[in-house]
């Protein structure tokens, strides 16, 4: 398959339907609409993939420094290459009692297929897709396994496409969009750990200028993270996310 062409699919979400069917039908449809969903706001799609992607909660106890990976869906199947990185400022009651730990966050992606799609093919003129955020979270200990966090954090996101001419995807011809999301948001979560490097969190977030809801439910070990991102008002609700970290 042709890069360009596993862009284009890639952007539409397309599947396979083998026959015509009512369910087909119904299915069909069901893709045409968020299709028509996607192409209406670009940003706030490929947004939901980097927040999958995004390190809002707190460093463990005791670590200084962070650094994740994002390894479904943003880069697979989406191709995110990305970085997330996290530097605690301070430690939970070192300067005084009661005063919060604090981590600065930030991460970077970049969707690897698109720009090998535009310089590898004729077909498309143009491909940019990628966005960055940063921020910085507050933690305090409720009581010895529960700790609350909350934050803020600026993100932004470029989702640029043109072709030299019209692909249909899904009975919906394409040809160019320029989308663009800029937005502050402020997030608050339960961090409760069940044994060592065994962590469950509850997050929720909302973005105060586009109005972006959000939610997270994680359970994380030593390395990994199995998630699921909760987006109210995106076509793709739930969003099962992994992802790989090192803390120091």
């Amino acid at each position: 398959m042709r890069l360009h062409r596993y862009f284009f699919l890639l952007l539409g979400f397309l599947f396979f339907i083998p026959s015509p069917t009512q369910a087909t039908f119904s299915l069909k449809g069901k893709l045409i609409q968020m299709v028509g969903e996607i192409l209406a706001n670009p940003a706030a799609f490929f947004y939901d993939f980097q927040q999958d992607l995004e390190a809002t909660h707190p460093l463990p106890p005791g670590k200084s420094l962070g650094f994740q990976i994002n390894a479904f869906p943003s880069f697979i199947p989406f191709t995110y290459g990305n970085l997330s990185t996290k530097i605690r400022l301070h430690p939970e009651g070192r300067w005084t009692p009661g005063l919060p730990q604090f981590d600065l966050i930030g991460g970077y992606w970049n969707m690897v297929i698109a720009k090998v799609a535009a310089d590898s093919s004729d077909d498309v003129k143009e491909a940019n897709f990628q966005g960055y955020y940063g921020g910085l979270v507050a933690t305090s200990s409720l009581e010895p396994r529960v700790r609350l966090f909350w934050g803020y954090k600026f993100a932004q996101l470029r989702a640029d496409l043109e072709l030299n001419e019209a692909v249909d995807i899904v009975s919906t011809p394409v040809s160019s969009f320029k989308s663009g999301l800029r937005d502050h948001f402020f997030f608050a979560g339960i961090e409760h750990p069940t044994g060592i490097d065994k962590t469950w969190i509850l997050q929720l977030g909302y973005g105060l200028q586009n109005q972006i809801i959000s939610s997270k439910v994680s359970w994380m070990s030593k390395h990994w993270e199995f998630g699921l991102n909760i987006y109210p008002e995106s076509p793709l609700v739930l969003h099962p996310v992994v992802n790989y970290h090192l803390n120091f």
